[in-house]
């Protein structure tokens, strides 16, 4: 047997119908590489098994995935390095050094980028803070560009080892990854065509939401990986949901699922404002009202010294000063848990990014207040264990997740000398051009 399937192996003919420009070709070579994908060393026969494919077709093509630097033959065939008669069946592995995938959480107050391989594991990373004058177009279409090449020159790599990029953006995005007009003008603010602006220089590219990101990485990294059926919560400086239903993230015609923003005329709620700034206003309020007591840290704190860092670690509701603000925020929980129910029927609802820590009475207040609320049956409320980096980790899973759809056909133009579609690869050192805003 083993004779038989190197025979085989060494025997094979590429055949012109499996040549990946072909439409049989193109199946069989893209079936081998979603195996590939997410496999640990493999040998064929655990690429025949997975696909489907006959062997001969399965050879050719692991072959082309060889020759497009998708997947590596190892040197060594026998996984434990031992001794056996025969010559031993070819393995391989994928590249995951193949390319690169970029991940950016391109919030109001700063840029994160988060550079991974195509496993998604993470290289480099660059954090650029944003003032006032990066909210005009042009300086935060720059203000982005800077963040990426930096952490790409952070991990040695350049703008023509990117493959695929996502963009987190706090603005609704529709499927072209532009988002709708709004009433301020924050949303074309927020997200000022960086689809346009991208795509003349990295090959796939997706700009998303930014709760819907952390609902992808809530989905794949945090508890709620086995929960088909729930809704990301965004806390921080802003309140936004990423939905997740029957195990697909929820967009709607212009990506409005999750946007908050009717939070403003819901009672008990009335506002789409983040806790962190809730929770900063009635502090300094308590404060000033003489609530909080002088011998209380946050009071003799200066007015100006106030900031979420150090108001965060003291909501506890063992703290008599602070505990009827946790208690207001596990209110507005409960209360936002009532809508998620209404208007989704999730199973969990997740409270993300960096306030969630600091939020676990809040959340415990927040199920007591359920406990005694029912329609449909109350979400289960948890707190993401995924902290700040959840954004990020999100849009480097939605690259890593469009990379697969697209990385075949890119490496094979590559591979026949055609330019990768839609534009150059070649980025100026000033940045790329940006179209008219």
């Amino acid at each position: 047997m083993i004779e038989k399937e190197n025979v085989e192996e060494k025997g094979t003919v590429a055949q012109p119908s499996n040549h990946p420009s072909s439409p049989q070709g193109r199946a069989s070579t893209a079936a081998a590489l979603g195996y590939a994908w997410d496999a640990e060393a493999f040998r064929t026969d655990d690429a025949m098994k997975a696909t489907g494919l006959t062997r001969s077709t399965t050879i050719h093509a692991l072959d082309e995935l060889i020759e497009l630097g998708l997947i590596r033959e190892l040197a060594n065939n026998r996984a434990d390095n031992s001794y056996r008669f025969g010559r031993p069946a070819r393995r391989f592995e994928f590249r995951a050094d193949a390319g690169v995938l970029v991940g950016v959480d391109a919030g109001r107050f700063s840029i994160t980028t988060t550079v991974a391989n195509l496993r998604g594991e993470t290289l480099a990373r660059s954090q650029h803070t944003l003032d006032s004058s990066d909210e005009a177009p042009t300086r935060r279409r720059f203000a982005l560009f800077e963040t990426i090449t930096d952490a790409l020159n952070t991990g040695g790599l350049s703008m023509d080892d990117v493959v695929a990029i996502t963009v987190g953006v706090p603005a609704p995005v529709d499927s072209h990854g532009r988002s709708p007009a709004h009433a301020t003008g924050f949303w074309e603010m927020m997200n000022p065509r960086f689809q346009d602006y991208l795509k003349e220089v990295v090959p796939i590219v997706r700009v998303e939401n930014d709760a819907a990101l952390a609902a992808q990485a809530e989905a794949l990294q945090g508890p709620l990986s086995h929960c088909p059926n729930f809704v990301a919560l965004l806390a921080g400086r802003r309140l936004g949901a990423g939905v997740m239903l029957d195990g697909r993230v929820m967009h709607g015609a212009h990506g409005g699922v999750g946007e908050l923003e009717f939070f403003n005329y819901v009672e008990g709620l009335e506002s789409a404002t983040g806790f962190v700034d809730l929770v900063d206003q009635w502090i300094r309020s308590e404060i000033e009202s003489g609530k909080i007591p002088d011998s209380h840290p946050l009071a003799y704190t200066p007015n100006k010294d106030l900031n979420a860092e150090l108001e965060l670690p003291h909501l506890r509701i063992d703290d008599p000063a602070m505990r009827p603000i946790v208690e207001r925020v596990g209110a507005l929980l409960a209360r936002s848990c009532e809508v998620f129910s209404c208007l989704y029927d999730p199973e969990c609802v997740v409270v993300c990014g960096r306030i969630a820590e600091a939020l676990g009475d809040a959340i415990a207040h927040a199920r007591a207040l359920l406990a005694d609320r029912a329609h449909l049956p109350m979400p289960q409320l948890i707190a993401s264990t995924l902290g700040n980096d959840v954004i990020s980790s999100g849009a480097v899973a939605s690259a890593r997740s469009a990379a697969q759809g697209g990385i075949l056909a890119l490496f094979t133009r590559r591979a026949n000398g055609a330019p990768p579609a839609p534009g150059p690869t070649h980025v100026p050192a000033s940045g790329p051009t940006h179209p008219a805003v």
